[in-house]
């Protein structure tokens, strides 16, 4: 009984996890915005314990701040804290490329994850075109042995979700991570470690360039 009650509890605190990241993938909860845990409780059909400890371990992951007395903040990220994210992502990323064998790799299942891409229109479904480019990159990412890198690098992605989806919103914006996809298959299929680097970084900056100057200019602190 005491297993299955514990379990049940994990359960409870994986779908709070998972169903907020979402709700800030989405744009439902905005950067600076206050969680209001009795609402999001009542929406998510969950206690507040379960719920609690999911905020905590985002607060901890750095994706909400938390203040005694105030509560819950989804994390707001000025220019300079995105291209900080950006250069932890591009180290961290390189070392996982580097340790893959490609040749282990399914390449199958990134075409058809890039397939499924194309043919989703990030205006219509923005939740579902960021969702599956996220499982692109870490279908690939998981044939590293790195895992403690590889959580890492998870966790720089939700911190920067929202931000990354302002580039959805320029034109050709869609058309070219398709395309920077296609480049990331045919280095795995070349099995060329160094291209699949430099494709990457290539990939990632476009998005980063874009992100940061919507954002505009901020003063380093």
């Amino acid at each position: 009984m005491f297993q299955h009650d514990v379990a049940g509890a994990e359960t409870s605190v994986l779908r709070c996890l998972g169903a907020i990241r979402k709700l800030i993938l989405s744009g439902a909860l905005l950067p600076g915005e206050k969680v209001h845990q009795s609402e999001l409780a009542e929406q998510l059909n969950v206690s507040r314990i379960p719920l609690r400890e999911a905020l905590s371990t985002l607060a901890a992951e750095g994706v909400l701040d938390y203040k005694p007395n105030t509560g819950y903040r989804v994390s707001r990220f000025s220019s300079d804290d995105l291209s900080e994210i950006y250069l932890m992502r591009r180290l961290l990323e390189t070392e996982i490329l580097r340790s893959i064998d490609l040749a282990e790799v399914d390449v199958p299942k990134l075409v058809r994850l890039n397939g499924e891409l194309r043919q989703t229109d990030p205006d219509e479904e923005q939740d579902r075109f960021q969702e599956l480019n996220s499982r692109f990159h870490f279908a690939l990412f998981e044939y590293s042995p790195l895992k403690l890198i590889r959580e890492e690098v998870s966790r720089l992605w939700y911190m920067s979700s929202f931000y990354r989806s302002l580039y959805l919103h320029e034109i050709q914006s869609s058309h070219d991570i398709v395309v920077g996809h296609e480049q990331i298959i045919q280095a795995v299929r070349n099995r060329d470690a160094r291209e699949l680097v430099r494709t990457s970084d290539e990939h990632r900056l476009g998005t980063e360039n874009i992100a940061v100057r919507r954002l505009g200019p901020t003063r380093r602190r």
